[in-house]
Protein backbone atom coordinates (compact mmCIF):
# COMPACT_ATOMS: atom_id res chain seq x y z
CA UNK A 1 0.00 0.00 0.00
CA UNK A 2 1.25 3.46 -0.90
CA UNK A 3 0.32 6.92 0.36
CA UNK A 4 0.20 9.87 -2.06
CA UNK A 5 1.71 12.87 -0.23
CA UNK A 6 1.45 15.44 -3.04
CA UNK A 7 3.60 16.72 -5.88
CA UNK A 8 3.73 13.32 -7.61
CA UNK A 9 5.28 11.72 -4.52
CA UNK A 10 4.22 8.47 -2.93
CA UNK A 11 5.66 6.65 0.06
CA UNK A 12 5.09 3.14 1.32
CA UNK A 13 2.40 3.31 3.99
CA UNK A 14 4.32 0.73 6.05
CA UNK A 15 7.32 3.11 6.16
CA UNK A 16 5.35 6.04 7.64
CA UNK A 17 6.36 6.74 11.23
CA UNK A 18 4.43 9.99 11.76
CA UNK A 19 2.46 12.70 10.00
CA UNK A 20 3.12 16.04 11.69
CA UNK A 21 1.46 19.42 11.34
CA UNK A 22 4.12 21.93 10.25
CA UNK A 23 2.77 24.40 12.81
CA UNK A 24 3.97 21.99 15.51
CA UNK A 25 7.45 22.00 13.99
CA UNK A 26 7.59 25.78 13.74
CA UNK A 27 6.16 26.23 17.24
CA UNK A 28 8.46 23.82 19.05
CA UNK A 29 12.18 24.19 19.57
CA UNK A 30 12.58 20.41 19.88
CA UNK A 31 10.69 19.71 16.66
CA UNK A 32 12.61 22.46 14.85
CA UNK A 33 15.88 20.86 16.01
CA UNK A 34 14.66 17.47 14.70
CA UNK A 35 13.93 19.00 11.28
CA UNK A 36 17.25 20.85 11.17
CA UNK A 37 19.19 17.69 12.04
CA UNK A 38 17.29 15.70 9.40
CA UNK A 39 18.08 18.40 6.82
CA UNK A 40 21.76 18.50 7.81
CA UNK A 41 21.94 14.71 7.42
CA UNK A 42 20.38 14.92 3.96
CA UNK A 43 17.22 13.15 5.13
CA UNK A 44 14.75 15.86 4.03
CA UNK A 45 13.45 14.64 0.71
CA UNK A 46 11.63 17.18 -1.40
CA UNK A 47 11.17 20.85 -0.71
CA UNK A 48 11.83 22.82 2.45
CA UNK A 49 9.12 23.95 4.87
CA UNK A 50 8.05 26.91 2.72
CA UNK A 51 4.50 26.15 1.60
CA UNK A 52 4.37 22.85 3.50
CA UNK A 53 1.38 22.05 5.70
CA UNK A 54 2.65 18.73 7.01
CA UNK A 55 5.75 16.61 7.43
CA UNK A 56 5.62 12.94 6.63
CA UNK A 57 8.30 11.16 8.67
CA UNK A 58 9.30 7.78 7.24
CA UNK A 59 12.06 5.31 7.97
CA UNK A 60 13.86 6.64 4.89
CA UNK A 61 13.52 10.37 5.48
CA UNK A 62 11.29 13.38 6.06
CA UNK A 63 8.97 14.67 3.32
CA UNK A 64 7.44 18.15 3.52
CA UNK A 65 3.95 18.08 1.98
CA UNK A 66 1.51 20.78 0.93
CA UNK A 67 -1.37 18.47 1.87
CA UNK A 68 -2.92 18.93 5.31
CA UNK A 69 -2.02 16.37 7.99
CA UNK A 70 -5.72 15.57 8.44
CA UNK A 71 -6.10 14.64 4.77
CA UNK A 72 -2.93 12.55 4.81
CA UNK A 73 -4.07 10.71 7.95
CA UNK A 74 -7.47 10.03 6.37
CA UNK A 75 -5.79 8.68 3.21
CA UNK A 76 -3.59 6.43 5.33
CA UNK A 77 -6.58 5.10 7.30
CA UNK A 78 -8.64 4.48 4.15
CA UNK A 79 -5.73 2.64 2.59
CA UNK A 80 -5.35 0.42 5.63
CA UNK A 81 -9.07 -0.43 5.64
CA UNK A 82 -8.89 -1.57 2.01
CA UNK A 83 -6.01 -3.93 2.87
CA UNK A 84 -7.71 -5.41 5.94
Amino acid sequence: MYLHIGEDRVVRAADVVAILDVRLVRGSETNQLFFERAAAAGRVLGHNLAGARSLVVTVRGVYPSAISPTTLARRARLGLKSVL
